[in-house]
């Protein structure tokens, strides 16, 4: 299979995929999931925190309704700081990214979180790269494993409207085709924007927004191919997951990025 890369030295990473979910979930390990980021949003005295990925060494891939407060328009965030390095929340290294990219097509007003992608910009390079810090791959359309597993993580709660974590949680999921995902949820326009996963009671949830779904390609080696974007509340039968498909921006990420394909 052929895959994009965050660096020419793309990282592969030895996963336990035992039957975990982030909702009633159990903790991931040190070192597990690298590439993984916390990112912390404030607007006033009100504050929300999504998830994210490292794609190289100045690049944070992240969904673009993180940034909004939707009160009947948009409002866009402004302050907000991205946490690496650890599975404890309470131990992370925290950085003020210099820039955020946007998609210019998104909205989430109209069209079911169509392009629901953003990108922030590091001022310092997180080179050289050690166990607790590394890039995760871009996926190609072929790497997405329809009828098999995916695998997402992050900090979110560990139900609807529950408690967050301080370890970082994982989930082993079924994704599903986009026929039967528009059969079940409210899907953009353009169907391949997006990629879906079900399984029943094990879901991402509340504050997982931006983070990364991966697929195993080959041994050890696995890439990112869905961002946490939405869903009917967290983990409910017949309610799938819906995510940002990572394959179909890939171009627009290495427009943006600058990085290189393996």
């Amino acid at each position: 299979m052929q895959y994009v890369a965050v660096t020419d030295d793309c990282r592969s990473f030895s996963v336990d995929t035992a039957d975990t979910r982030i909702v009633q979930g159990i903790d991931a390990q040190q070192n597990e999931f690298p590439y993984q980021v916390h990112i912390f949003l404030v607007l006033n005295t009100s504050y929300r925190w999504c998830g994210g990925s490292i794609i190289s060494e100045h690049w944070i891939l992240t969904a673009a309704h993180c940034f909004f407060v939707d009160y009947g328009y948009q409002i866009l965030l402004e302050y907000y700081e991205v946490g690496y390095g650890n599975v404890d929340i309470n131990e992370l290294t925290r950085i003020r990214p210099k820039d955020r990219v946007i998609h210019e097509k998104y909205t989430h007003l109209v069209d079911n979180f169509a392009y629901d992608i953003a990108l922030l910009e590091l001022e310092d390079s997180l080179q050289p790269f050690n166990p607790s810090i590394q890039p995760i791959c871009l996926g190609e359309e072929t790497d997405i494993p329809f009828g098999g597993k995916a695998l997402v993580t992050g900090w979110g709660t560990l139900e609807y409207g529950g408690s967050h974590p301080t370890i970082l949680q994982k989930v082993a999921l079924d994704v599903i085709n986009n026929t039967y995902c528009a059969s079940l949820e409210n899907l953009p326009t353009d169907h391949n924007t997006v990629v879906c996963a079900l399984t029943d009671y094990k879901d991402s949830c509340q504050g997982d927004s931006g983070g990364p779904l991966v697929a195993k390609i080959c041994p050890n080696l696995w890439v990112q191919i869905g961002i946490v974007s939405y869903g009917y509340e967290c983990a409910r039968p017949n309610h799938p997951g819906v995510y940002t498909r990572v394959s179909t921006f890939r171009d627009w990420i290495i427009s943006k990025t600058g990085i290189s394909k393996c």
